[in-house]
């Protein structure tokens, strides 16, 4: 089921060809400087930051050094592989939790019919690795106590991977221990706490390791000028403000995964009294009462992913509110919404009928039918509006670089992925995720001194946006050369849905140092 609603979205690829957001080619110009030129890091001349995922920074330089596949197929093929586990590994953990087996095939068949978590695997990022590994680590934690020994090293394998994949998730060994002890009351020996902890710390000393190697800093220097950028205007990330924002992006991002019709967005609690906002609050309290549903039966290995995935939700909450291009920052949210509304629907029929009656479950695998068709369609369609866009402004910037623009030209950039990639020169970044000297400058609006520092000679800026770097033609003394754009109705759908970049890129020449 995963690799055939995963191929609706692939077939895109035939129309239009590339990956649906400027960051994802971030990834591939990480991974090439480490492959070609040994240099770990967004720069060409130096280690620097630029990707927050080590491993998934090792899995596509493999690429660069053995095959020189295109990224977009070799990344399509991974993320088959992937999703064909996902599906498997849910039905397995549902099983042995002993659920019913209807029950079981909703919780493994549901997420492979939304849309929104299917593209995950269009975007050449580490999301699906990241939710594959929790669930293995689950699997293997949670498994009865025969050749427990042999349990705890897969276990702890995929803890300390999981930790490679995304730092955030440093936390979750610890925390599946607790689970274990304390929920599970597994009493595991002494020496497979230790096989897992010693995975767990050699992969976490090797996290901080890298990012103190290429940024000095323990946490990745991505955080830092992403956490102004996002939240400088709603009084930082812990601030109230920011964290309710959050979470009413979430609700935003619920009717958004079975229509395209949600392309405004609400701005305050006076629109609140809307359909599409009502929409929004019905889906969440339908997923709640998913939950519950679920959580009553005491499933041990699913209750531990839905916990795992509510302390993941929190320490973006906490720590950096924010959702991500398409909700990818937090994708086992995804990947079990879909799973719990469609029992939040069960649920509420069952109750209706006063008990499990024969026509329940049929209504509810129309709903799951009917559900993914809306979802499939409306996430084919922001697919191929998210490629277009990017190869339509990104792309042909980088187009017009190659032929106008030497490679050893000085050249800084905010969206620095695609045209990264294309034009092969190096790229000073202005976006806060590469060089965290630059932070102070973008933080007290000295981003013009820090151009002039560098000697820029060509500055590509966003159509929007480019106020909060104290950039406009004006200061920046610029003739504009070139300027690409999308159009409007195409990018609104794309931008709303996934948030992967303003409708024009405007590239300048420098003539004021």
């Amino acid at each position: 089921m995963y690799v055939l609603t995963f191929t609706v979205l692939t077939t895109v690829e035939y129309a239009q060809h590339g990956l649906p957001l400027d960051d994802s080619y971030i990834h591939q110009t990480v991974a090439r400087n480490l492959a070609d030129r040994g240099i770990l890091g967004f720069s060409q001349l130096h280690r620097s930051s630029g990707a927050t995922s080590l491993l998934w920074t090792l899995i596509q330089a493999t690429n660069y050094l053995l095959f020189r596949i295109d990224p977009v197929w070799y990344n399509l093929g991974i993320s088959y592989v992937l999703l064909a586990l996902i599906g498997p590994l849910l039905f397995v953990m549902a099983s042995r939790d002993r659920l019913p087996p209807f029950v079981s095939w909703v919780v493994a068949i549901s997420p492979a019919l939304l849309g929104n978590f299917v593209w995950l695997g269009m975007i050449g990022m580490e999301h699906l690795l990241f939710a594959v590994f929790s669930l293995s680590a689950i699997y293997f934690w949670l498994l009865p106590p025969d050749n427990s020994l042999r349990s705890a090293v897969f276990t702890g394998c995929c803890a300390g991977l999981l930790v490679l994949t995304r730092p955030e998730s440093i936390p979750f060994a610890p925390l599946l221990f607790l689970f274990g002890w304390a929920v599970a009351h597994q009493r595991r020996r002494l020496r497979e706490y230790l096989v897992v902890l010693a995975f767990w710390i050699v992969c976490t000393c090797i996290q901080f390791g890298a990012n103190l190697y290429t940024s000095k800093t323990l946490m990745p220097a991505t955080l830092k000028g992403r956490s102004w950028l996002y939240f400088h205007n709603t009084g930082g990330p812990h601030s109230i403000r920011s964290m309710a924002r959050f979470c009413g992006a979430w609700v935003q991002r619920l009717p958004r995964q079975f229509s395209t019709s949600y392309t405004h967005q609400l701005n305050s609690l006076r629109e609140a009294a809307t359909f599409y906002a009502f929409l929004g609050i019905i889906l969440l309290v339908l997923t709640i009462v998913g939950v519950l549903f679920l959580l009553q039966r005491k499933p041990l290995r699913i209750g531990a992913l839905v916990l795992w995935s509510g302390i993941h939700f929190s320490i973006y909450l906490f720590t950096f509110p924010t959702g991500g291009h398409g909700g990818r920052y937090q994708p086992l949210t995804l990947m079990l919404f879909f799973p719990l509304l469609v029992l939040g629907v069960y649920q509420l029929l069952s109750l209706l009928a006063r008990g499990d009656r024969p026509w329940v479950k049929v209504a509810v695998v129309v709903f799951m039918c009917f559900a993914s068709l809306a979802s499939l369609g409306t996430w084919r369609r922001v697919t191929f509006a998210g490629i277009a866009h990017i190869n339509n402004t990104h792309g042909k910037i980088a187009t017009w670089m190659r032929a106008n623009v030497p490679t050893t030209d000085r050249f800084a950039a905010f969206d620095i992925g695609r045209v990264s990639y294309d034009w092969g020169g190096d790229v000073i970044d202005l976006g806060g995720l590469v060089d965290p000297t630059y932070v102070d400058y973008l933080q007290t609006g000295r981003v013009i001194e820090y151009l002039k520092l560098k000697q820029v000679q060509y500055v590509l800026l966003p159509s929007t946006g480019s106020d909060d770097l104290t950039i406009n033609p004006s200061t920046l003394g610029g003739e504009k050369v070139a300027e690409y754009c999308s159009d409007p109705g195409d990018w609104l759908l794309g931008f709303r849905y996934t948030i992967h970049a303003t409708q024009c890129q405007t590239l300048y020449r420098v003539t004021k140092w």
